[in-house]
C-alpha cells in the first residue's frame, strides 16, 4: 500500500470514529419527556347553578412545567395563547405516581393521564376534569411551493456550511437534523450558514425543543434562526413564561412575541417569516428599516415590525445588517440540541 492509500485510508477511519462520537454525544443525557408534562384541556364538571363564572366560562387549560428534580410548575386558566390571567399558579412534586395542589381556593391531582380537581366556592364547590392534549400547528408539513429553494428536505446538510467554513457536522436522521454542539467536542457543531444568500424572503421552518427541566433562561432549548443581515428570530424553551424580548419569537432585544406561543419541549413547532431587508438609496443613506412578520405555530406574533438595529452579536453580523445587502440564513449553536425540519425559502 503506497503513502497516499494509507492517508486517504486514515482519513476514512478517522470520519467514521468522527461520526460515531457525534452520535454518541446527541443521545447521552437526554432527559425523558414525562406523558404529564405539557398541556391539558378541559373544563367544569356539573357546574352548580350558583357558579355563574364556571357556567358562563366552562372551558379549563392547564400547563405542567419541568423544573427539575421531581418538581412541575401547575398553571390553570381559560384559554391557552391568550395572556389570560392565572386562576392557578403553583409548584408541586411528583412522588409515587401522582402529584397535587392547593391554591387560591383550586385543589387538584395530577397521574400520567389524569387531571382532576375541585374549586371551593364556601356553600357549594365546583369540579373540574382535564384531558392531555396535543397541539399540532396549522402549518406543520407545510410543503415547498415550486419556485422555493429547499434547505432541509430530511435527507442531507449540502445547502449548509459551518460558520467559518467547512461542512456541518450536525446530526442527520429520521428526516430531521440536531446541534451537535461544540462545547461536547470541538470536532463537532458550530453555528451553520446557508450557501446561498438571499435578500426579501418567507422562510418556513419547524423546530423541536429539548426538555432541560434544571435549565433555567437563555440557558434553556437555546437557538437562533437568523434571517439576511444577522437578525434573530430567538429559539427558546420559554413554555409558560410571559414572552419577553429575549424568549421564544422575540425579534431578539427588539420586540417580544405579541403573544407567548411556545409549546411544551418534544412537540414539533413551526416559524413561518416574511422578511424585508433594510433599503439604502443611492447616497447610502437609509430609506428603510428591515421589515418582519412572523407567525410561530400559525399566531401572528409579528406584523411588519420595523427592526431599528441589528440583532446580531458579532461585529460582521452588525455591520452586513446595516449594509442592507443580501446574506445568508444562519441557524446558531447555543450548547443546546434543537432539531429542525422541513426548512424553504421564496425569494420576495
Amino acid at each position: 500500500m503506497n503513502l497516499t492509500s494509507v492517508k486517504n485510508l486514515f482519513t476514512l477511519v478517522f470520519s467514521v470514529l468522527l461520526w460515531m462520537n457525534s452520535v454518541s454525544v446527541s443521545q447521552a443525557n437526554i432527559e425523558p419527556i414525562p406523558p404529564f408534562m405539557g398541556d391539558w384541556e378541559g373544563g367544569w364538571v356539573d357546574a352548580p347553578q350558583k357558579d355563574g363564572n364556571a357556567r358562563n366560562n366552562p372551558g379549563l387549560v392547564a400547563r405542567v412545567i419541568g423544573l427539575g428534580n421531581n418538581r412541575y410548575e401547575i398553571q390553570i386558566l381559560e384559554e391557552f395563547d391568550k395572556r389570560a390571567d392565572f386562576k392557578v399558579k403553583t409548584e408541586a412534586v411528583w412522588k409515587n405516581g401522582k402529584m397535587t395542589f392547593d391554591q387560591n381556593g383550586y385543589s387538584g391531582k395530577i397521574t400520567n393521564d389524569s387531571f382532576t380537581g375541585n374549586k371551593a366556592g364556601g356553600a357549594f364547590d365546583t369540579p373540574f376534569s382535564l384531558k392531555r392534549v396535543h397541539r399540532t400547528s396549522p402549518t406543520m408539513g407545510k410543503k415547498a411551493p415550486e419556485n422555493a429553494v429547499v434547505l432541509f428536505d430530511g435527507s442531507d446538510l449540502d445547502a449548509w456550511e459551518r460558520q467559518g467554513g467547512g461542512n456541518p457536522t450536525w446530526l442527520t436522521k429520521d428526516g430531521y437534523f440536531e446541534v451537535l454542539p461544540k462545547k461536547d467536542n470541538n470536532n463537532v457543531g458550530g453555528s451553520i450558514n446557508t450557501r446561498q444568500s438571499f435578500g426579501d424572503v418567507k422562510v418556513h421552518l419547524e423546530f423541536r425543543l429539548p426538555y432541560e427541566p434544571e435549565h433555567r433562561g437563555q440557558k434553556r432549548a437555546n437557538s437562533g434562526f437568523f434571517l439576511p443581515g444577522g437578525y434573530e428570530v430567538q429559539i427558546l424553551d420559554s413554555y409558560g413564561l410571559d414572552g419577553m424580548w429575549n424568549e421564544c419569537g422575540a425579534l431578539y432585544k427588539q420586540s417580544p412575541p405579541r403573544v407567548n406561543m411556545c409549546w411544551a419541549p418534544g412537540v414539533w413547532q413551526t416559524f413561518d417569516v416574511e422578511f424585508k431587508r433594510l433599503r439604502r438609496d443611492s447616497e447610502g443613506n437609509k430609506v428603510d428599516h428591515a421589515e418582519f412578520t412572523v407567525w410561530h405555530n400559525g399566531v401572528k406574533i409579528h406584523n411588519s415590525f420595523q427592526i431599528k438595529g441589528a440583532t446580531s452579536n458579532t461585529q460582521k453580523g452588525r455591520e452586513l445588517g446595516e449594509s442592507g445587502k443580501n446574506g445568508g440564513l444562519s441557524l446558531q449553536d447555543h450548547s443546546n440540541k434543537i432539531q429542525f425540519r422541513n426548512i424553504w425559502v421564496v425569494e420576495r
